[in-house]
């Protein structure tokens, strides 16, 4: 496969070099197109206004892109810049931290993969549910293996996979299961911390809000927590597919 890898957290961030390496030995091509530092919780965000810059060096013998735009930029860009060369698959990740349930919305990791598929790209985004742990290799085993699973069952177009990984040695993974349930993380309150300076500015500080418990057994993250590597399909269609109050109203 020619694999196009991008991120949020960063071109040197581990979970990417790590995946490249290994993707590398497992006989695959990797080009690399990600922002020079890390850009998470961007969403889908997109530059519209501002020109990107893009740096291209080599990194372990692989060709990689450092730009400074966000996930979306770089996914969007690296389709352009490969299309007389183009890659099988994108992925997006590894991510530090999992994007399960509602984390979907915020996550660059995510909104990089959406954008690839968008453009005509199939992709994955990959996350390991940890936000301190530095060996990726039964990550990066897993999100290969789903990917090479992805590409014998494709999406349509602006639809991906999204794979979600326990941090836990590979033997101690369960396996890798599919859900459409996704639990509702971050469907909480807003709640910030204030703080004023002497000079009388106010600041607030974001705070995690009380989440609703407990999740559907077959959710995502309660999958994912129970040591399953889980994987869900996603699309950018986010109108409601069930009825609804209507309006339709002449003036």
């Amino acid at each position: 496969m020619h694999i196009l890898l991008t991120n949020d957290d960063g071109i040197r961030a581990d979970g990417i070099l790590q995946l490249a390496e290994l993707a590398v030995k497992n006989g695959h091509r990797i080009t690399i197109c990600a922002p020079d530092s890390e850009k998470s919780a961007c969403s889908h965000a997109i530059s519209i206004v501002k020109p990107l810059h893009a740096k291209e060096s080599t990194l372990f013998g692989m060709r990689a892109i450092a730009v400074d735009g966000t996930p979306t930029d770089c996914a969007r860009l690296g389709v352009f810049l490969l299309k007389d060369d183009k890659p099988d698959i994108c992925i997006s990740g590894i991510n530090r931290g999992s994007n399960l349930g509602g984390a979907c919305v915020y996550s660059g990791t995510v909104g990089a993969a959406m954008e690839a598929s968008m453009a005509g790209c199939p992709a994955l985004a990959a996350s390991l549910r940890s936000f301190t742990q530095t060996d990726y290799a039964a990550a990066a085993q897993i999100t290969l293996r789903v990917a090479e699973w992805a590409l014998r069952h494709p999406l349509k177009r602006g639809e991906i996979y999204n794979l979600n990984i326990p941090p836990l040695p590979l033997e101690k993974i369960k396996g890798i299961k599919s859900t459409q349930t996704l639990a509702p993380v971050y469907l909480t309150e807003a709640r910030y911390e204030s703080y004023k300076s002497e000079y009388s500015h106010t600041y607030f500080f974001l705070c995690d809000g009380e989440e609703s418990s407990p999740y559907p057994e077959d959710s995502d993250d309660v999958l994912n927590q129970d040591g399953w590597a889980t994987v869900s399909a996603l699309t950018w269609d986010i109108a409601i597919k069930r009825d609804v109050d209507k309006i339709d109203e002449k003036f």
